[in-house]
């Protein structure tokens, strides 16, 4: 009953139906008096009252609903951005790691390449002595 009405309000529009109401009242004068013209309008603005509450309840529940979807979004969008910060986070972390390593790295080349030139000074010597021990602890 309800999609029905709403089919007809929906087509009519608010104008159209207080003429069909007014009509119906008028032809309800005309066919059985000043009663049945009562009853006809009386009814007339039951359905009214049935059709607009209805709508509203529907207009009620969308909403809800939209709101209901909006704050799931709004949840689902915080956490997307607590991942994205936790990524940001991890990603520094590595970097600033990465970069210690390359240091570290560049540090010992640096180490090995003293090390080689001061073995190739003495190449003479059968065994390395206590700073080129010392040297190879450093890398």
């Amino acid at each position: 009953m309800t999609q029905v009405l709403g089919l007809l309000g929906s087509g009519l529009g608010p104008a159209g139906i207080v003429a069909a109401l007014v009509a119906a009242t008028v032809a309800a004068w005309l066919y059985l008096g000043r009663a049945g013209a009562i009853a006809v309008a009386a009814l007339g603005l039951v359905l009214v009252a049935y059709l607009t509450g209805a709508h509203q309840a529907t207009t009620a529940a969308r909403l809800g609903t939209a709101y209901a979807d909006t704050a799931r979004a709004m949840a689902s969008l915080a956490e997307e951005r607590r991942q994205v910060l936790a990524a940001a986070s991890i990603a520094a972390a590595d970097a600033r790691r990465a970069m210690a390593a390359e240091d570290e790295a560049a540090a010992s080349a640096i180490r090995l390449r003293e090390l080689e030139s001061a073995l190739s000074e003495i190449s003479d010597t059968p065994c390395a002595t206590a700073d080129d021990a010392r040297r190879l602890r450093g890398l």
